[in-house]
């Protein structure tokens, strides 16, 4: 019979699990969920057919099991996981910068990050193009929603940390998953209860895709607490770390990132 999670348990979780704020760098396995269908596509014209490999709501793991390409690159081993909704525990959540640039088909990114105050190393093909907090750095980088009202083409990303099958992993949320999460975490601890992620599919304009949804299915127990502590426990000394390196003030902030994330 497991044993039932204590009261005092689940205020440890409650003290541990970051409320606002949304890095080591710290590599772990990925989960994640497909918010388009993978098709195969055959033929021309008429006698054009569409095959479905995969359908948009399906979840997945992806992992480095030693897979390479023809070119001898390393590639990550993706796995799909059968049913529409599956159970996790989220640990834990932090941020990170990202914005797809269409003319130069690159990314520019940050590392995970924990607060708004932070001095970010923005990135482009590896290298540090500039830094700032999260505002200076949004800033560069101006748009319009729209309704008119002041955006930023560098959204940032909430980035989760679950448990499944005893296995830690990082999820990346897209936006608009992103903010059915924070509505789900004001309305209970994620680290305390067991979630069962679903998918539900929304249009916008001309695209459709699949979202994540979150369903409280009931308490963690005994057993799950102290994997849940233990993973908060290492993702708690990569933040510590981190809040060393990314300096809110400070003549050195930018000598310490070029020298850290450059190698030199």
């Amino acid at each position: 019979m497991k044993q039932k999670i204590t009261e005092k348990q689940i205020a440890t979780l409650n003290e541990a699990f970051p409320i606002t704020g949304e890095t080591n760098r710290i590599s772990l396995p990925r989960f994640g969920m497909l918010s388009k269908d993978i098709t195969e596509v055959s033929g021309t014209g008429k006698n054009k057919k569409v095959k479905i490999i995969e359908s948009a709501g399906t979840f997945f793991t992806e992992s480095d099991e030693g897979e390479v390409n023809d070119e001898g690159k390393k590639i990550w081993t993706k796995k799909f996981i059968e049913g529409e909704t599956v159970d996790v525990i989220i640990t834990y959540h932090r941020r990170q910068l990202r914005m797809y640039d269409s003319s130069l088909e690159k990314f520019y990114s940050t590392p995970v990050y924990d607060n708004a105050t932070q001095v970010l190393p923005l990135y482009l093909d590896k290298q540090v193009v500039m830094s700032g907090t999260q505002a200076e750095l949004q800033a560069k980088f101006p748009t319009l929603t729209l309704k008119g009202k002041a955006s930023s083409k560098l959204k940032e990303e909430t980035i989760l940390y679950v448990l499944y099958e005893k296995e830690l992993y990082q999820m990346n949320l897209s936006q608009s998953s992103k903010w059915v999460f924070k509505d789900y975490a004001k309305k209970v601890n994620p680290s305390t209860v067991l979630t069962t992620l679903g998918s539900v599919e929304e249009t916008f304009g001309d695209n459709t895709f699949s979202k994540v949804t979150f369903t409280n299915k009931c308490l963690i127990d005994g057993d799950q607490f102290e994997k849940v502590s233990e993973s908060q426990d290492t993702l708690k000394e990569v933040v510590a770390s981190d809040e060393k390196l990314f300096l809110a003030s400070g003549e050195t902030a930018q000598d310490k990132l070029n020298k850290e994330f450059s190698g030199k």
